[in-house]
């Protein structure tokens, strides 16, 4: 067996990103830019008015010279002419500034007598409530860097910058191997003996809520050659494979019997934690193999610590870690020295840790309201009310 910190640093020596691929810049949520995005553009693209007011020329106002408003200019107006020295302009947020004018007043604190400004605010300065070309960014600059997760926000600021397409990573292929002849689906006739399958859909919504959607589930029941079939085609045709079931060593757990004879090179098999001890991780020319426990509360651990990481590096996210909090917990806890525990728990509203009820690895239910894992070295063996604890954050999907 080897540590959990042995494990996630011999899975980021062995993942490295995915091939790039070009896609329209409205289809990039969640991908890993590439390469530098350079902005072709300043932004703003001129002089812009940041709230609705009166534009004039600051000296004016700094000589007591009396302004009059010639015109309104609207947003998306290009005004030809230049305001001279005594004249000004009504502007609405986001117009092109004229020619001229290098102040605005907004309007809750100036108005108009007979077509003459009289400004309230008597501590205005040179620019104000103007956004100045290339304040935001100059053309030529790096606007986003490599390694850069796409959100919402950034695709907005791209499209600002008239960018329709991005070089980004690969999302992976992941296929899913479902093993055990004790499991039904949940839309099946069950008969006693058999428990309804729920691992296979855990993980593909996990894997879609993190952005990948090309997932492929296969279940096989407890026979090596049918088991070592399916992985074969999956290797082929994956980036990634996700096994869960038949790792440990009873009589009719085939895993690990079948990765070995399908010739996937061993990097780790057991890990000193609870739950997910006997999680694999090994590779096939370029496919990762994960073969996860059986149980689904040992599935979800391994998948949040362990296939998230790998994810992300395929994606070019070289840096994702679980957001880790040091919290003091308000429920105690015992263990045996030498495993690293990962226990489903809450952050209460002032801000301290509640560990759950029904850690056994099994169940599924104490993930209710859970939104983070108290993380427990090997050689702690007891946490006392008001003891400070590692806590690991549940990603923001």
């Amino acid at each position: 067996m080897i540590s959990v910190l042995e494990a996630h640093k011999i899975i980021s020596e062995n993942t490295t990103p995915l091939s790039s691929i070009s896609v329209l810049t409205e289809d990039a949520l969640g991908y890993v830019v590439a390469e530098n995005i350079y902005s072709a553009v300043d932004l703003p693209l001129f002089d812009q008015a940041a709230m609705d007011g009166y534009g004039f020329i600051y000296n004016d106002f700094e000589n007591g010279i009396a302004i009059s408003i010639q015109d309104e200019i609207p947003a998306g107006v290009d005004y030809p002419a230049e305001i001279m020295s005594g004249f000004g302009v009504r502007i609405f947020t986001g117009a092109k500034i004229p020619n001229g004018v290098n102040t605005i007043v907004i309007q809750e604190e100036a108005k108009l007598v007979d077509n003459k400004l009289q400004i309230e605010n008597k501590n205005l300065s040179i620019r104000s409530n103007v956004r100045m070309m290339g304040s935001q960014i100059k053309k030529g600059d790096c606007a986003i860097p490599k390694g850069t997760k796409l959100t919402p926000p950034l695709i907005g600021f791209l499209a600002s910058m008239a960018i329709s397409e991005v070089n980004v990573y690969k999302k992976p292929s992941v296929t899913v191997v479902v093993t055990g002849g004790e499991l039904v689906a949940a839309n099946e006739k069950r008969v006693e003996g058999k428990v309804y399958e729920s691992n296979g859909i855990t993980l593909k919504t996990g894997l879609c809520s993190f952005g990948i959607n090309d997932v492929t589930i296969f279940h096989t029941k407890d026979n090596e050659a049918e088991l070592i079939s399916i992985l074969k085609i999956a290797s082929i045709n994956s980036d990634m494979v996700l096994i869960t079931g038949g790792i440990s060593v009873g009589k009719y757990d085939f895993t690990y019997s079948a990765l070995q004879k399908l010739g996937v090179k061993q990097l780790f098999y057991k890990i000193k934690q609870k739950p997910g001890k006997p999680l694999f991780y090994g590779k096939i020319e370029n496919t990762a193999i994960f073969a996860l426990p059986g149980n689904p509360a040992a599935v979800v651990t391994c998948f949040y610590n362990y296939v998230l990481p790998a994810l992300n590096k395929y994606l070019g996210n070289n840096n994702f870690t679980l957001k880790k909090l040091r919290l003091h917990s308000i429920s105690s806890y015992k263990k045996k020295s030498g495993l690293v525990h990962y226990l489903k728990a809450s952050i209460t509203n002032d801000s301290k840790v509640e560990i759950h009820q029904g850690q056994e690895s099994n169940i599924l239910s104490s993930y209710l309201n859970a939104d983070c894992m108290v993380f427990l070295p090997e050689e702690i063996e007891e946490v006392n009310i008001g003891d400070v604890v590692d806590v690991l954050l549940f990603p923001n999907f």
